[in-house]
């Protein structure tokens, strides 16, 4: 419950949490968590959950203007 009243907070729509989760642009797996980044505008959505038996326990989502930097960057790079 806690990560669905910040998602609300942060103004993230449920729709967006959910194709980040479905569609990711990247994955990075920590241990049994998942942060999938979608690249949005100017920035990208993180979510940030793990998976008990059939279900996603979304654990915090957030928009990362920094992460985007860094992505921008790398892509300059290759």
């Amino acid at each position: 419950m806690h990560a669905l009243e910040r998602i609300r907070q942060r103004k993230i729509p449920i729709e967006k949490v959910s194709k980040c989760i479905e569609s990711p642009d990247r994955v990075i797996v920590e241990h049994d968590l998942s942060k999938n980044i979608v690249k949005t505008n100017n920035n990208a959505l993180i979510v940030v959950y793990r998976k008990e038996d059939d279900n996603i326990i979304v654990i915090t989502a957030y928009y990362s203007l920094e992460l985007q930097n860094t992505w921008d960057h790398e892509y300059r790079k290759h």
